[in-house]
């Protein structure tokens, strides 16, 4: 993937499954790729397949609907970056949501994607009636207090809570965002 200009991206909201194009899925399957290659802890090990980051997305693509989305920075074929807002099901839960796998590409970061895809899936949450944001990071990957800057609060440290791609353990914050 050749480095972009901050203008030479668009973003978008998958709505419902049908909005996805085989390219997409194919370029956000690259998009997690390439997250693991960085030895991001997003969930997946040095060992996981193509198929595995495939079904990953076609499950998530499969849940998209008027409470639950997918937001992608792309530009032209190739998605640049995503989030993924998931409101909780349970009744006594739904007045939140989970904030996942932020993810911009290696070849597109300090462009400013990341906070235009938190900008959006924040206001598509309030648009939907949602009081609260929630999300987990691995603490190596929290530079320059980003998710602070963006109004996130931080709740708590777990120590070796996840492991990164190549094995090791890797700590986990804890954060929230209150939106009303």
């Amino acid at each position: 993937m050749e480095k972009v200009t901050p203008s030479s991206y668009s973003l978008k909201q998958i709505k419902s499954p049908s909005e996805v194009s085989f390219k997409e899925i194919k370029s956000l399957v690259d998009l997690l790729k390439d997250a693991v290659a960085n030895n991001y802890s997003v969930g997946f090990m040095r060992d996981s397949t193509e198929a595995d980051f495939e079904k990953f997305w076609l499950d998530e693509i499969s849940r998209c609907d008027s409470e639950n989305g997918i937001f992608i920075a792309f530009s032209g074929d190739e998605v640049l970056g995503s989030v993924i807002v998931t409101r909780e099901l349970r009744a006594n839960g739904r007045h939140r949501a989970e904030f996942r796998k932020l993810l911009v590409h290696s070849t597109a970061q300090k462009m400013g994607i990341g906070t235009a895809l938190e900008k959006l899936a924040t206001n598509y949450a309030k648009d939907i009636g949602l009081m609260l944001l929630y999300l987990d990071s691995a603490t190596s990957y929290l530079i320059d207090g980003v998710y602070e800057k963006w109004g996130w609060k931080k709740s708590g440290e777990i120590p070796n809570f996840a492991k990164n791609p190549d094995g090791s353990l890797v700590s986990t914050w804890f954060f929230y965002k209150l939106l009303n």
